[in-house]
């Protein structure tokens, strides 16, 4: 069978048998996007996401500036050209990275399991590298503070963390879970302020109040580990850092949302469609074709944003590049491609109902174009 035919996985997620800061925001934005996404796909492992050029080049730069903020968040933020900011570099590997990112996503983008174009990264490793040292650079402020060290990394997580906080003053990646609850975490920083323990985390993005909530929660496992509750919690970003004072109220509501949310959680992955939360990221979730409700409201965000989606109704083939259809409100569509596309459509389609992803409308929406990378789905089930 056709992926393009596909309307449920061949075998449906697990809930996460140990829970992540990440994993938690994640079902909680919409735990059917979270199951469909981890699901197996006939014999695809997970959801083969298809990505775009632009996307993946972005993707790329901002992986390395997360890898270069966090090795110089490790060694106190050191200026530029100082041996602790070349070692940052080495550390993060940020030069020879982009060459080798480069080099793999051209291999995945040629093997991809989803027809359509042989989609070709513009940049080059070179230019993606300079377009992230220009980002770096603008937004990179050095702290200047003597009292800064490196944190010593914590590969696997000793058995007394605090007892090695004492002696070294500073950890970096420190791999803790929590001690009655299936929850666990990576703290970039976790240093000894001389007035209690500071937990950091290395931000590239913009402020958030999820960045708050996840360090909390990170606090939280340093606590219930060691006895002591942190005195402070901080988001670095590349242009500053924002900190909060640490309670001990506020850590047990913490606490008292995970031992009430997790099973909640765990329980909403056990239906088969999980429920959906539809919202503003329907429109650019990648598995909208799959979700109804979901699909609704991405369709209209589609629309207002000019983008070709659409569902539907498959009329009568209007010779070899087209056919006419009837959307989900009654109006008459004709659909054209070139014979090129006519080879990655789905076969015998008329009467069908289909989804069609980033397709192009013309004639004031009357007409929608199939371009080659356009995807049209058939819906076989009721989702």
């Amino acid at each position: 069978m056709s992926f393009y035919e596909l309307q449920a996985p061949t075998v449906w997620a697990d809930p996460p048998s140990m829970w992540s800061s990440t994993s938690i925001d994640d079902v909680e934005a919409c735990p059917r996007r979270w199951q469909l996404m981890r699901s197996r796909w006939g014999d695809l492992d997970r959801f083969p996401v298809r990505p775009h050029p632009a996307a993946i080049e972005g993707q790329i730069v901002h992986e390395a500036l997360d890898r270069l903020t966090r090795a110089c968040g490790q060694r106190g933020n050191p200026p530029f050209g100082s041996p602790e900011f070349a070692a940052a570099l080495t550390d993060a590997d940020f030069f020879p990275g982009f060459a080798r990112a480069v080099a793999e996503w051209g291999h995945r983008l040629m093997s991809h399991p989803r027809p359509g174009p042989a989609f070709r990264l513009r940049a080059s490793g070179e230019e993606l590298a300079n377009r992230a040292v220009r980002m770096f650079r603008e937004q990179y402020k050095p702290d200047g503070k003597a009292a800064s060290q490196a944190a010593e990394r914590a590969a696997e997580t000793p058995v007394n963390v605090k007892a090695l906080l004492k002696k070294k003053h500073a950890l970096s990646e420190v791999k803790l879970t929590h001690p009655g609850l299936p929850f666990l975490g990576i703290l970039d920083r976790v240093q000894d302020t001389g007035e209690g323990v500071e937990v950091v985390d290395f931000k590239t993005g913009k402020p958030s109040d999820k960045h708050h909530k996840q360090l909390l929660r990170y606090a939280l496992l340093w606590w219930r580990t060691t006895g002591d509750a942190p005195a402070r919690v901080s988001a670095q970003y590349l242009d500053g850092v924002e900190s909060w004072s640490v309670t001990l109220s506020a850590l047990e509501g913490i606490e008292a949302d995970l031992v009430k949310g997790l099973p909640l959680l765990t329980e909403a992955l056990r239906a088969y469609p999980a429920a959906a939360k539809p919202g503003s990221g329907c429109g650019f979730c990648p598995v909208r074709a799959r979700c109804a409700a979901g699909w609704a409201v991405g369709e209209e965000a589609a629309l207002v944003d000019g983008r070709g989606d659409a569902e539907l109704l498959v009329g009568a083939k209007a010779g070899e590049h087209g056919f006419l259809a009837r959307t989900r409100v009654g109006a008459d569509v004709a659909v054209v491609y070139e014979a090129a596309v006519a080879k990655l459509l789905p076969e015998h389609v008329e009467g069908q109902v289909v989804r069609v992803l980033d397709g192009v409308w013309k004639e004031k929406r009357s007409q929608l174009e199939l371009k080659a990378w356009t995807e049209v789905f058939v819906v076989r089930e009721v989702q």
